[in-house]
């Protein structure tokens, strides 16, 4: 039960370096704004 747990923790934070890497900003800030593009793509 521990390992599972340290496992999704491991997990958890892995995803939310993953998401807040500011080399990836660029990339979500262009993705946040298609729904508002329309039909350009």
């Amino acid at each position: 039960m521990t390992l599972y747990l340290l496992i999704l923790m491991a997990a958890f934070v892995g995803i939310l370096v993953w998401v807040f890497a500011r080399k990836r900003k660029a990339r979500f800030d262009k993705d946040a704004k298609l729904p508002f593009d329309g039909d350009k793509r």
